[in-house]
């Protein structure tokens, strides 16, 4: 069980979060798969090869219940006083937007930030018949209404 306060706990949310006790947490920021049915490769510096594999056999469902019992489990382990950011894009926020406001209220959805890519380019140049897909979207939440807000100043 994870107890040490003041610290970054990263892995694989669903397994991480089940060792943390209730209301124990005041920021959940996750960053999951987002359903794009693609495996993604990065070559690092010293020539390892990183693979990341979104593919949820096409069955949109399952992934929708995966990010469901997530979720869960973040409402279980943030204190009254906890918030959540969910990073999603295209491919699903919508739906789990509607998730969250099941399981936290509608009443605590604080805000949907927009955050635009900075290598963001148009698809219609590969062919896409669609409008560039140029952001992704952070979804804000609080588990209640007194949660905690430390306002960012810049000179």
């Amino acid at each position: 069980m994870i107890t040490k306060p003041n610290r970054v706990i990263c892995g694989d949310s669903y397994r991480t979060l089940k060792k943390i006790p209730q209301e124990f947490i005041n920021l959940c920021y996750l960053d999951p798969p987002f359903f794009s049915n693609r495996i993604y490769e990065t070559v690092s510096k010293n020539g390892k090869i990183n693979s990341f594999d979104d593919r949820w056999n096409h069955d949109f469902e399952s992934y929708v219940d995966y990010m469901k019992n997530v979720l869960t489990e973040c409402h279980r382990v943030l204190k009254k006083s906890g918030s959540l950011y969910l990073h999603c894009d295209w491919h699903a926020s919508h739906y789990l937007k509607i998730e969250l406001d099941k399981i936290f209220g509608r009443r605590n959805f604080r805000n949907e930030i927009v955050w635009r890519r900075h290598n963001a380019h148009n698809d219609t140049k590969q062919g896409s018949k669609s409008f560039g897909r140029v952001h992704d979207v952070i979804l804000f939440y609080s588990k209640s209404k007194d949660y905690i807000w430390n306002p960012m100043y810049q000179a």
